[in-house]
């Protein structure tokens, strides 16, 4: 593998890494701002709690639900990153062996030419 191809799957590497990186970051501020909703309601719970008690608990039921629907959503983002990653990884692991195979087969192949020509 030349250079340039070593370049294109570092970056290649380093894009995925980013990607899962921002997909975790997100998944973090997501339940970070879920976890101040959930505070706000629950003041609002307390002071209006003999008013509408069965509207709060609704209302904090769709908020755990929306919640859910956006764990799932970065838990997937995750996922996918996590997956390029390692597919690039592995693909980066795969280019550097071929290419030391083909220079251990290219030097193997140089030394048996130079034998059959002294031989």
């Amino acid at each position: 593998m030349d250079e340039r191809q070593m370049r294109d799957q570092m970056q290649k590497v380093n894009e995925a890494a980013e990607k899962f990186a921002e997909a975790v970051m997100e998944s973090y501020r997501t339940v970070s701002g879920r976890s101040m909703e959930a505070q706000q309601r629950g003041a609002q719970l307390t002071q209006r709690f003999f008013e509408s008690v069965m509207e709060e608990l609704q209302s904090q039921a769709e908020g755990r639900h929306s919640t859910s629907e956006a764990l799932l959503e970065q838990t997937q983002k995750q996922r996918e990153a996590f997956q390029e990653l390692s597919q690039e990884s592995i693909s980066a692991y795969m280019n550097f062996l071929n290419s030391m195979f083909s220079y251990y087969q290219n030097a193997f192949d140089e030394a048996r030419r130079r034998g059959e020509r002294r031989g």
